[in-house]
């Protein structure tokens, strides 16, 4: 008796965290999977790079509106049959709209690989996972009560995702002075906040796959150089922080969660000591990390996913391997702010920025374009 094969394809949507999807893009193409790009808009920096061919709609809003993205699906079924489409889980919004419109993407055969809405935001949301590792034994940042007279430096963090008023999505802060602070409370409602002191020290993520059936793929890095204010990284080289008894943590944490799928965790170390800042179960930006280092996590998600049927093996670790964002470091400079140094120094990251040149994520065959335009003008 024959078996029907279900045949499947990728959804991804570019045009925000763009260095994952380009990550991610390599890897997908690598085993010739099916796959279809809908692009942010027609400005989206995917049609300079080789995948431009496979956007087969572009959004008319940038806005995460139901209509457009259902019209911009329906286009690229018109263009790939398929019984099942997966839309790859590329960026928080994105994450989040899908899951609260669930039951209407499945309408049309469109699912997210992801876990249920209740168990994703518990993760996601800072204030709650943060209480979840308190519970769990897993060290936080100390928490202050807000006030004017706070202990600085602080980092204010949202306490969800969304601005219960305006509805728009909330960003942590760095608080480092008097100055910082009135510039905080002038613009932000400070209920939707909570407090917490800023470590100083060693950065890592610990990058964890955990599948369907229960198996935990991991990988770590540790993050040398990043943007002003917190924002995306600039160096980061691999590590082994995912073999330590603090990655043991987290597992049994998520493993009793039922958790399934992606997820990042930043861990700072002041001293010797760990804490936990924040979870992110999604693609993160600097994944072309663990994609060169042999510990390729978008396999691992493939696989999961009914698009690959090879085993998946990490035994081959190359513990060398660099990440680097020439186009962020140059972004930094432009907007006339101060990068901000784990383990690393100006001097340090100049010297060597000519070998850190091989390891940039753009500096490739299929997105030289893109490299090119952030030397210009950035994006």
């Amino acid at each position: 008796m024959s078996t029907y094969k279900q045949s499947k394809c990728i959804i991804i949507f570019s045009g925000f965290n763009p260095r994952a999807v380009v990550a991610f893009l390599r890897t997908i193409r690598k085993h010739n999977v099916k796959y279809a790009i809908i692009a942010k808009s027609k400005e989206d920096a995917i049609f300079l790079t080789d995948y431009n061919n496979k956007v087969f709609s572009v959004r008319k809003t940038t806005e995460l509106d139901l209509d457009d993205i259902i019209t911009a699906i329906r286009k690229v079924q018109n263009r790939i049959v398929a019984d099942q489409y997966v839309i790859a889980p590329t960026s928080e919004a994105l994450n989040r709209f899908v899951l609260n419109n669930r039951d209407v993407f499945r309408k049309y055969c469109c699912d997210i690989s992801l876990v249920d809405k209740d168990l994703y935001v518990l993760i996601s949301d800072k204030f709650s996972f943060s209480r979840l590792c308190l519970k769990n034994n897993i060290t936080v940042p100390e928490e202050q009560k807000f006030s004017y007279n706070m202990q600085l430096p602080v980092v204010a963090k949202p306490k969800k995702y969304f601005s219960e008023k305006e509805g728009t999505s909330l960003s942590p802060y760095i608080i480092k002075s008097v100055s910082d602070l009135e510039c905080f409370v002038n613009k932000n409602r400070i209920e939707e906040y909570y407090f917490q002191e800023y470590v100083d020290g060693r950065s890592l993520y610990l990058l964890y796959y955990f599948t369907k059936n229960g198996r935990i793929y991991k990988h770590s890095q540790e993050n040398l150089v990043q943007q002003a204010d917190g924002k995306s990284m600039i160096y980061a080289v691999a590590s082994d922080f995912h073999f330590s008894e603090e990655s043991h943590k987290y597992e049994a944490m998520l493993k009793k969660l039922n958790f399934h799928g992606l997820i990042m965790v930043e861990v700072k170390q002041r001293n010797g000591k760990s804490y936990m800042i924040e979870a992110n179960p999604r693609f993160w930006g600097p994944s072309q990390l663990f994609v060169d280092a042999g510990h390729n996590l978008f396999e691992v998600w493939l696989q999961d996913n009914g698009f690959l049927q090879t085993p998946i093996d990490f035994k081959q670790n190359r513990n060398d391997s660099k990440y680097f964002w020439f186009g962020g470091l140059l972004q930094n400079y432009r907007k006339g702010k101060k990068l901000t140094f784990h383990a690393a120094n100006e001097i340090n990251l100049m010297n060597k920025l000519p070998s850190l040149l091989k390891h940039d994520v753009y500096r490739r065959p299929d997105t030289m374009q893109v490299f090119i335009k952030e030397l210009s003008d950035g994006y």
